[in-house]
C-alpha cells in the first residue's frame, strides 16, 4: 500500500527520476508494447495536462535525498520547472518504474508501493526540481 506522508524521507528515485503524479487525473496507459518515443509523448501530454511533473537529475543522484520546500528556488542553471493541478486524491511522489508499469498495463496505478503522498492541499502547485549538488532547496512548491 502507498505510504504515509514523511516529507523528510523524499527521494530521487532508483533510475534517477523525480515523478509527482496527481493520480486522480492521470492516464498512463499506452500500450502493452509500447516504444521509449511513445512513453515519452505520453509523459509530455500528462505534463500539458498538468497531473504529471517528471524530471530526470540522472543516475549520479539515484536515491538522493529531495527537501520539500514552500519557496520557488531562486533561477539557476539545471532546474527543472511546471505545474501540476492537484485533485482530491492528492499529489505523490512515485517513480519511473511504476510510471512505466502503468503505461503497459491498462489496471496498473501510477502509484508505486512505496509512493509517497505530499502535503498539499487541491488546486494548481507550480513545481520546481532543481540540481541536488547546489545547496538549497532541491524540490520546491508554490
Amino acid at each position: 500500500m502507498q505510504s504515509a506522508t514523511d516529507p523528510t524521507d523524499l527521494r530521487v528515485d532508483e533510475d534517477g527520476f523525480v515523478a509527482l503524479v496527481a493520480p486522480d487525473a492521470y492516464s498512463g496507459f499506452v500500450d502493452e508494447d509500447w516504444e521509449l518515443e511513445d512513453l515519452l509523448a505520453r509523459f509530455v501530454e500528462q505534463m500539458n495536462c498538468e497531473v504529471l511533473f517528471i524530471a530526470y537529475p540522472g543516475p549520479d543522484d539515484a536515491n538522493a535525498a529531495l527537501e520539500l520546500s514552500p519557496q520557488a528556488p531562486s533561477a539557476m542553471r539545471r532546474q527543472a520547472t511546471g505545474v501540476v493541478t492537484v485533485g482530491e486524491d492528492g499529489l505523490w511522489l512515485t517513480d519511473y518504474t511504476q510510471l512505466t508499469m502503468a503505461a503497459q498495463f491498462a489496471d496498473e496505478s501510477a502509484l508505486s508501493r512505496y509512493a509517497q503522498r505530499l502535503p498539499v492541499e487541491p488546486g494548481g502547485e507550480r513545481v520546481t526540481a532543481r540540481d541536488p549538488k547546489v545547496p538549497g532547496r532541491l524540490f520546491s512548491r508554490q
